[in-house]
């Protein structure tokens, strides 16, 4: 199902809207469900409430018996409105539907929350019964509003109907999303049971909304109601709604527990004049849909249009996957990450983003646990039995550790792990206060050994490097750029490492002497099929580059520079995150998200792709942008050849605090590049935003760490606000599809362009076999992932026969995962291979 307002509610007419809302409810008493629009039109005269009905409405969206015309709401008394919205239920115990119709009265004194009901109600919209005067909500205490919204439902198990009334308050300052139950409602619209008091709604992060909805419904199955409240947040740039849960509300107004924020998708509009929500089933197998509405008003114009989507709020494992939140946590605070040669992860901090911790002489002492580095054995450890492993503490002549924090790494074509740079010192002292400086890069490099999980020194580099990027080439060299040199300035050289069988040898290139500006702080760089370089445009939070995008051809002296065009929203490209799509023979390149460098302007949902198996020609085009826009985000290949994005937040995190919405994205999402659509994914359990990670596992799971909000506030790895251990496991719905294929026992060293013997078992033929290398990932970007097709040259019931590539530009040496995934896009789990 498509997540995007592709609904059209015809015949709107109206040019300027003050509120808007909508039901959905069995009119005809036959068990379909038809769909009630209800807005107010601001005609520059007296406002006109209007009501019309969409006959039986499917799960998609589409009404297939017709709308009928516009009936206005009698007796409408106010010219200028704050919100409304309708509801329907029976109040007379008779089995007959009744119309609630809710607006807030602008009145030139305090605002006023009115409410009158339209007694029986039919298929067409007719109310046979009359109407009740307006009846007014007790204790409105707001001046301003910007949206209110109704909800009528049995909170006591009585059988007597409750109205649940929301509402936004505008007062100076932050908004508040507020509600109140009258308890015991009936057709005359007096209230039995009484008014409870206001309760507000916890984390409201608006300072300007224009929408609002509430709805009651009974989420889990299991008799308990919950509460939903959405907004739509007025952003200087585009519109976002977005929905809360609270569970298990009682007939007092008060809630067990509310969830996190949840975005709506696809919010593409810039000024909305009104929304609303309502939650049933639309399936007819006790499902929840919630039906969003949204009023566009589009700039120069005549008219305003009404839109709404059909959102499916359960989470179906074998379209949305699934998260584990594992019972123990990362021991550091995972900056950066790698999957190790044989499914182990290597989680390094070195300081962590900690003043204090970059000050305590105890840093990197094994045993007092101030560990800098740790090796998770993923397959090896169980809920009550994680198993980590603590290599060594690399330290200078002078005794400070060789802090990785913010340097740069990827894996060799031996499979150890080579991490150059870092930080030499902080902008911090050793109480995080700041001391007027920038960060200073480390020049030292050094080498993880997975076998034997020590670390080694190695050759240092000419200059120090904060924030550098590291991408391993085709013949096994690896290519430093970029970041802080030791004095906090731009390390504009390039330099080569070359491995050996000692420290290693480093060379500097020779850069041009015109048509190249320095690249940005961790720059995302991608290794092309021509053994040239991408810099794809994405990068770290850096100001002092506006580097465009461009090729780099690495063996011409001096280095040749070509810039790409196309690249959108090029500014807002901060902390976006960059993947070759699978396979890398297409050679296409995808930059996702982003934001801009400082302030507080909202992510960008705007995804490019371009197609450099021709460079000469190559330029960005637009593909189809994220349901979500984000920042901060991570981005996954999947053995399916689909792309899984977790993580991040609307606003990076960083900004001045008493600006800042930030609003972390829990819902992932997933990209299938054969149809350029997304869809979305499982909702996580922790936020993952600034330094998050997220890594592809052997067996085709996803693990999701880090975060950090702020700097650490702690010298060692007790509990931190700002530091995030806990981790998640994120199940991809291909677990959920079906048997698995199985690979058997393959020879595990591979030569380029030889034809390889894979045994399996499988229910389905094989579409194809793929080596996917191991990811290193930090602050958003994978510099080593990349999925690399192996041609299938023949196929029996038990038996493929595949070519590997003879290009290692594609395909750089080094241990990969091998995969096969069967024709309903199934993937077995990986074996391991050394491509050399």
């Amino acid at each position: 199902m498509p997540h995007q307002f592709d609904r059209k509610v015809p015949n709107w007419q109206s040019q300027d809207n003050q509120g808007a809302g909508l039901e959905i409810v069995d009119l005809t008493g036959t068990g379909k469900k038809d769909l009630i629009v209800f807005q107010i039109d601001n005609p520059g005269q007296l406002n006109r409430g209007l009501y019309k009905i969409g006959r039986t409405i499917d799960v998609n969206g589409v009404v297939s018996g017709g709308w009928t015309g516009w009936l206005e709401v009698p007796d409408w008394q106010s010219w200028e409105n704050q919100g409304g919205d309708v509801a329907v239920t029976d109040l007379t115990g008779t089995g007959k539907k009744d119309l609630i119709v809710f607006q807030i009265d602008n009145a030139p004194q305090l605002n006023r929350g009115l409410y009158k009901i339209g007694r029986t109600i039919d298929v067409n919209g007719v109310v046979s019964n009359g109407w009740t005067g307006w009846l007014e909500v007790p204790d409105w205490q707001s001046w301003e509003n910007q949206g209110g919204a109704i909800a009528v439902a049995d909170l006591t198990g009585t059988g007597k109907k409750d109205l649940i009334v929301f509402q936004i308050d505008n007062p100076v300052g932050l908004n508040r999303g507020r509600y109140k139950i009258a308890r015991n409602i009936d057709a005359n619209g007096v209230v039995a049971g009484g008014w409870t008091g206001w309760f507000e709604v916890p984390n409201w992060f608006s300072f300007d909304n224009v929408g609002a909805g509430v709805a009651i419904t009974d989420l889990d199955n299991n008799g308990k109601n919950n509460i939903i409240v959405f907004n739509v947040d007025n952003a200087t740039t585009q519109n976002q709604g977005f929905f809360k849960i609270g569970k298990q509300i009682d007939a007092n107004g008060n809630v067990q527990e509310w969830l996190p924020w949840y975005g709506v998708p696809s919010w593409v509009y810039w000024e909305n004049q009104g929304a609303g929500i309502a939650v049933t089933d639309l399936t007819g197998a006790s499902s929840h849909e919630m039906v969003v509405l949204a009023i566009d008003n589009p700039p120069n114009q005549a008219e305003n249009q009404g839109f709404y989507q059909v959102l499916p709020l359960d989470s179906d494992p074998k379209t949305r996957g699934s998260w584990e939140l594992l019972p123990y946590k990362s021991e550091v605070l995972p900056v950066h990450a790698a999957l190790l040669p044989k499914g182990k992860v290597l989680f390094a901090a070195g300081s962590g983003n900690s003043g204090f911790r970059f000050n305590n002489p105890d840093l990197g002492d094994i045993a007092k646990k101030i560990y800098c580095s740790v090796v998770w054995d993923y397959a090896g450890s169980t809920s009550t039995a994680p198993k980590f492993s603590h290599p060594n503490t690399l330290r200078d002549g002078n005794g400070k550790v060789l802090d990785l924090f913010c340097g740069g790494e990827t894996l060799l074509t031996d499979g150890r792990l080579l991490a150059a740079g870092g930080t030499l010192t902080y902008d911090v002292d050793a109480t995080n206060r700041p001391i007027g400086k920038p960060f200073t890069g480390r020049s030292e490099t050094m080498i993880f050994d997975s076998t034997t999980e020590r670390w080694t020194p190695q050759v240092s580099m000419a200059n120090g490097r904060w924030y550098p990027t590291l991408l391993t080439l085709g013949n096994g060299n690896v290519l430093i750029a970029a970041g802080l040199d030791q004095n906090g300035n731009s390390n504009r050289s390039i330099e080569i490492y070359t491995p050996d069988s000692s420290v290693g040898q480093i060379r500097t290139l020779n850069l041009p002497l015109a048509g190249f500006e320095t690249l940005p702080a961790y720059p995302h760089l991608l290794l092309l099929q021509d053994g040239s370089v991408f810099f794809t445009g994405g990068k770290m939070d850096d100001q002092e580059s506006n580097a465009p995008p461009y090729l780099l051809n690495i063996t011409s002296n001096p280095i040749a520079v070509k810039t790409v065009t196309g690249l959108e929203v090029a500014k807002s490209r901060n902390q976006s995150t960059s993947v070759l799509l699978p396979p890398t023979q297409e050679q296409r390149v995808m930059i996702i998200g982003g934001a801009p460098p400082e302030g507080e302007e909202n992510a960008t949902d705007n995804v490019n792709i371009i197609d450099l198996s021709n460079p000469a020609t190559a330029k960005y085009t637009p593909a189809r942008s994220l349901l979500l826009p984000r920042v901060h985000l991570n981005v996954v290949i999947l053995p399916d050849r689909t792309m899984f994005v977790c993580g991040g937040a609307l606003q990076r995190e960083g900004g001045a605090e008493g600006n800042r919405k930030i609003t972390a994205r829990f819902q992932s999402e997933i990209y299938d590049p054969q149809t350029d659509t997304w869809h979305l994914g499982a909702i996580a359990k922790v936020e993952r935003m600034y330094h998050s990670v997220a890594l592809l596992l052997p067996d085709g799971k996803v693990v999701s760490a880090s975060g950090n909000p702020d700097k650490g506030e702690v010298d060692d790895w007790s509990p931190d606000k700002n530091e995030e251990l806990r981790l998640e496991i994120y199940s991809p719905p291909y677990i959920f599809q079906g048997i698995r294929p199985a690979i058997g026992t393959v020879t595990e060293e591979w030569k380029y362009g030889e034809t390889v013997d894979i045994p399996f078992t499988a229910s389905n033929s094989i579409q194809w076999a793929s080596l996917i290398r191991n990811g290193v990932v930090t602050h958003s970007f994978n510099t080593d992932q990349r999925l690399v097709d192996l041609t299938i040259v023949s196929q029996s019931p038990t038996s493929l026969k595949v070519t590997v590539t003879s290009n290692s530009n594609l395909a750089p040496p080094g241990w990969y995962m091998l995969f096969l995934t069967d024709i309903n896009r199934i993937p077995s789990e990986a074996k391991w291979i050394h491509l050399d």
